[in-house]
């Protein structure tokens, strides 16, 4: 399967809403005031933002177009503008080695995995610290090591109930101190309106910046597609208390509100790295602004 095929057919249920819905609304009507409202309510329904489905309805009204193939290209069109520049190729920017790369975002996200399959994209020659700093559960130590050995990475874990921050600093000297490439590391789900867990994490931050350059630390969120809209306040509660690197949404196959990434991507200057399409280990892809915004609504690749 190509990388297109993938993402048409990890955001299927995206497409299947988005593209279904529309052609059903306007396959047989002149695209006037009323059609133009059901084409908002579809949107909104997306998780799009209000926002931005005010401005592609501006583009749809101004071409005055009524095929609705072409409705659907003009759409995909003015989604890819605004989702361009987000794009960020997370593996390009690794090759200036050495990196930490810390993992952040509320429970159920997604992390472990997720940090499981960047690993396995890494070059085996590379070698890649991987350290547990959720310690306060065994399960997702364990569910990381078992990742750590799959994809033959290092390991690193404190004592259960152990400060994380302590665990994050020793990882982090371990990883100055004996030359990897990458350091990888996990942490506890945060619930991003519990002050006190977001500051644990800033913590963690400020500890690994005293043993490394600080501009070799990457702060990755971690959202799960399929909280919708609910992503863009976690967006904006961890922006504020850390400075965000990049974004990963997971699970946008199990959702038909995909347009959330889009009304992220329009809202913060932060870029999005990765998208999950799928639970297999190869299911994460680097993010593509013109494959998304032509899969959710189910038309070719075009060059």
């Amino acid at each position: 399967m190509n990388i297109f095929s993938h993402f048409k057919k990890g955001l299927e249920k995206t497409s299947n809403f988005l593209s279904a819905s529309i052609l059903d609304s306007i396959s047989t009507k002149n695209i006037n005031q009323e059609t133009l409202e059901e084409l908002e309510s579809i949107l909104i329904s997306a998780d799009i933002s209000l926002e931005v489905t005010s401005s592609l309805l501006k583009s749809v009204h101004s071409v005055k177009l009524n095929d609705p193939n072409e409705i659907l290209t003009v759409l995909a069109r003015e989604i890819e503008v605004i989702l361009k520049p987000k794009e960020k190729n997370l593996l390009e920017e690794l090759s200036s080695k050495p990196a930490v790369l810390l993992f952040i975002g509320v429970n159920g996200s997604g992390k472990t995995t997720t940090i499981g399959k960047i690993a396995k994209q890494i070059p085996r020659r590379d070698k890649i610290l991987i350290a547990a700093c959720d310690t306060f559960r065994a399960a997702a130590v364990d569910q990381l090591k078992s990742w750590a050995i799959k994809n033959n990475n290092d390991f690193f874990q404190g004592k259960l109930e152990q400060d994380p921050a302590s665990v994050a600093f020793a990882a982090s000297q371990k990883f100055r101190d004996e030359n990897y490439d990458y350091l990888f590391i996990d942490t506890a789900g945060r619930l991003s309106n519990n002050t006190n867990l977001v500051n644990q994490l800033i913590k963690i931050k400020n500890v690994i910046g005293k043993t490394v350059d600080e501009s070799s630390i990457m702060t990755l969120l971690v959202l799960d597609g399929t909280n919708g809209s609910n992503m863009i306040k976690q967006a904006e509660i961890f922006g504020k208390a850390l400075n965000i690197s990049g974004i990963i949404i997971t699970k946008l196959d199990g959702t038909a509100k995909g347009g959330a990434l889009i009304s992220i991507a329009n809202k913060y200057e932060i870029p999005i790295t990765f998208v999950g399409l799928g639970e297999k280990d190869d299911d994460l892809e680097i993010f593509n602004a013109k494959k998304f915004a032509r899969s959710i609504f189910n038309l070719e690749e075009i060059n």
